[in-house]
């Protein structure tokens, strides 16, 4: 049986979804370094949300919606390959399908994000769609990495400050593991070990987010040392990622009664 909401009819949906999980992906289309393709982000969250329901389903339903592939991207601007939206037409566009999905009947709705520029709108939207709009749903927002983090970093794969960076070790082993043509060799040339920058990019302070005008611009375009991927690597990594969002959507489950 599919996974994939978009491979069945109406009447198949309708008579699923009192019971089953419906989860929107949500990513982007931008730029990632000189060497990876501007898909990653959807691609990576795709594999990772119709994997992760392939692998709970003996225990329950996930239907997974086709990603919503553009994102909140303005910060990549400065980078040819950006196909942005706005904050406010993101966050529309992600509350317009939850309204689809609640009126097709589901009750249990996750958007699992696959974008670092969504994660916050991804929050507002899931707590106005109970709270402010009054959906008689259960949801929650996030994001695979943060999800799998703890699992990753016990795994002693990647250290948690490169999870998931932006097109650095993390990502392009992922999509080696997954897509290797989509990685060019002629890009990965170029790149070269980038420490965190001091002023915004990638900085760890604690839990906050700060935001330096013209830091992206002055930027590689990609965080720490792209270099260091390799495909086993990345397989490993979805491996682990993957069954942890399986987790998830089970506990998830339970926890909506």
């Amino acid at each position: 049986m599919t996974v994939l909401l978009a491979e069945m009819t109406r009447e198949q949906i309708k008579r699923a979804a009192p019971n089953a999980i419906a989860v929107l992906p949500t990513a982007a289309i931008e730029q990632h370094g000189p060497h990876m393709a501007i898909l990653t982000d959807t691609l990576l969250c795709g594999t990772v949300a119709q994997r992760a329901a392939e692998q709970a389903a003996d225990k329950v339903q996930v239907l997974v919606a086709p990603v919503l592939c553009y994102g909140n991207s303005h910060h990549h601007r400065p980078f040819a390959g950006v196909l942005s939206l706005s904050s406010a037409t993101f966050m529309a566009a992600v509350t317009d399908i939850l309204q689809g999905l609640a009126l097709s009947g589901f009750r249990k709705l996750i958007v699992l994000n696959g974008h670092g520029g969504n994660t916050d709108s991804n929050a507002v939207v899931g707590l106005d769609f109970v709270n402010r709009l009054g959906h008689d749903v259960s949801i929650a927002t996030g994001a695979y990495w943060d999800i799998a983090r703890s699992a990753l970093v016990e795994q002693g794969l990647v250290p948690s400050a490169q999870i998931p960076g932006h097109a650095g070790r993390f990502e392009t082993s992922m999509v080696l593991g997954l897509r290797p043509e989509l990685v060019d060799p002629e890009g990965m040339q170029q790149v070269k070990d980038t420490p965190k920058v001091g002023q915004g990019l990638f900085a760890d302070l604690s839990g906050a987010t700060m935001q330096v005008h013209g830091a992206w611009a002055a930027s590689t375009g990609y965080s720490d040392n792209p270099a260091l991927a390799s495909a086993e690597e990345g397989k490993q990594l979805m491996e682990v990622v993957v069954k942890r969002v399986s987790e998830f959507f089970v506990a998830f489950n339970q926890a909506a009664g």
